[in-house]
């Protein structure tokens, strides 16, 4: 089982992830809009389902070690919920403006949950486990990559998407293989 799990985290999820980001620039553009090309839609809620999926591995390894698993877990339902919501509604702004507006804001709020989550989640690990300050200075460079992209393009491009999409798993499996 942690064999499949490795291999998951490491390199299925890892290369599809990047090759469906090569699908257009990771500076300028977002998933969002590589999802929404001609014959991509399919293709990005794959990627949104295997996201998700990545996250719960790495959930799993840690969330039963906090203390506040149970008031975290249904923020944690809520926004995958959110994200995959968000990668079902088509993202055209020219020809379904009003459609982008609600993926972008369920994408959006989904994000923010995930970051508040693990965020909260580090804390209460740090009360019961004592994980400072490697954990807390790899978030706050999560915190700075999507801050330094945000306020540059006023929009999270795909490197911060590709970026966060596959090491937030592996830093949740890493930390709660940890606090073994």
């Amino acid at each position: 089982m942690k064999i499949c799990l490795f291999l998951y985290l490491y390199i299925l999820y890892p290369f599809y992830t990047l090759w469906f980001a090569s699908h257009a620039s990771l500076i300028h553009e977002n998933l969002s809009y590589v999802g929404n090309l001609k014959g991509m839609h399919t293709y990005f809620i794959i990627w949104a389902v295997m996201c998700e999926i990545a996250l719960v591995i790495g959930f799993y390894k840690c969330l039963p070690k906090c203390i506040h698993a149970k008031m975290l877990f249904p923020l944690i339902v809520i926004s995958a919920f959110l994200f995959l919501g968000s990668s079902i509604l088509p993202y055209l702004p020219q020809s379904y403006p009003l459609s982008a507006q609600f993926h972008i804001l369920l994408s959006f709020i989904g994000l923010l949950m995930i970051l508040a989550v693990i965020a909260m989640m580090v804390f209460s690990l740090h009360l019961s486990y004592s994980i400072f300050p490697y954990d807390y200075i790899l978030m706050l460079i999560y915190g700075m990559a999507l801050g330094i992209y945000g306020a540059h393009y006023m929009s999270v491009n795909s490197l911060v998407e590709v970026f966060l999409g596959i090491t937030l798993p592996i830093y949740l499996f890493h930390l709660g293989g940890r606090l073994q």
